[in-house]
């Protein structure tokens, strides 16, 4: 058999660029699901002491498919969930059809299996008004994986709404890397039954899979230097300690987990050579230090942050004594 070659084509094919960073999530500051009815709808004998029957529609329906003792009350509290769909803060993005499926989202978690309350279901739906649309295909996770996730996260004893909450940000991360996801959620309330706030546990987990990213991309070569990193998280970062920032484990220092700068070093090789790994953004550099030259203190993230003006942020990585700079 002849082999013919074609002269300027390529059988092989680029792949596309693996994004450091998701979409951002919205933030929604309504203080709880019945606030905007409470402000909406008038005084009346439902739930929250609101009577939202004439603000939107669907309780006559509703009624008539879940023809039950207590249907009433349901029907109305899935109005109230409909009201905060429609007049919310997230309200001039959502139009008629999206706030009723909303509602219809909202009574399929209360009657289905398992049974979830009225303030589990409803706060499924505000986390799904405040994830972003836009995330790449690619990744297998939308919207829709996200609530399941979120209710996935407060039928387990450990999870509660701020932890589920910032547990769906961590698990939208771990799709936009594309590394393994199946062990995340017991990793997470794993580490909330060590009494690590929700915020430094997504910070550990996020240095985890920002560096089996990194693993997966040739830059570390061992797996333990990804699980060293998150058991001194658990370790090192509880209570007063998470506000350590120049300690020899990263911990978030009292800032966001998804906003604050760390390093990550593996040494490899005989004679050994520190490689390196740091993302650092400009709101949050404050004294910490990259990990292969403690002795320069914080002047190496600051100078990173200067050149990430105007920029999520910037990710360096340290091989070879050299160091790249790159945008996130």
């Amino acid at each position: 058999m002849a082999i013919v070659v074609l002269a300027g084509c390529s059988t092989t094919a680029t792949p596309p660029a693996i994004p450091r960073a998701q979409p951002s999530w919205y933030s929604v500051n309504e203080p709880d699901t019945g606030a905007v009815a409470r402000e909406v709808c008038p005084k009346g004998d439902g739930p929250g002491d609101v009577d939202c029957r004439s603000k939107v529609p669907g309780y006559d329906t509703c009624v008539r498919r879940h023809p039950a003792k207590t249907s009433a009350t349901l029907c109305k509290q899935a109005l109230i969930v409909r009201v905060g769909c429609r007049f919310g803060e997230r309200g001039a993005f959502n139009n008629e059809k999206a706030c009723a499926a909303s509602f219809d989202s909202y009574l399929s978690c209360r009657t289905g299996t398992p049974v979830r309350s009225d303030e589990v279901c409803a706060a499924g739906e505000r986390e799904f008004s405040r994830c972003p649309p836009t995330f790449d295909p690619a990744g297998g996770f939308d919207c829709v994986k996200a609530r399941d996730a979120y209710y996935e996260c407060r039928d387990d004893r450990r999870g509660d709404d701020t932890f589920c909450s910032t547990y769906i940000e961590v698990l939208g991360l771990c799709h936009t890397l594309r590394v393994g996801c199946s062990d995340l959620l017991d990793r997470y309330l794993g580490c909330a039954d060590e009494d690590l706030s929700p915020n430094e546990c997504a910070f550990g987990l996020t240095m985890r899979l920002n560096c089996l990213r990194d693993l997966g991309d040739g830059v570390f070569r061992q797996a333990a230097t990804c699980d060293s990193v998150w058991r001194g998280s658990i370790r090192d970062c509880g209570g007063r300690q998470s506000l350590d920032t120049d300690g020899p484990t990263p911990c978030t220092g009292g800032r966001n987990w998804n906003t604050a700068s760390y390093s990550i070093c593996e040494k490899l090789g005989d004679p050994a050579e520190t490689v390196g790994v740091a993302y650092v953004y400009s709101t949050s550099v404050g004294r910490t230090p990259v990990c292969w030259a403690p002795e320069d203190g914080a002047r190496p993230m600051t100078e990173a942050a200067e050149r990430a003006f105007g920029e999520r942020g910037v990710r360096l990585v340290h091989r070879h004594g050299e160091t790249r700079h790159e945008p996130m």
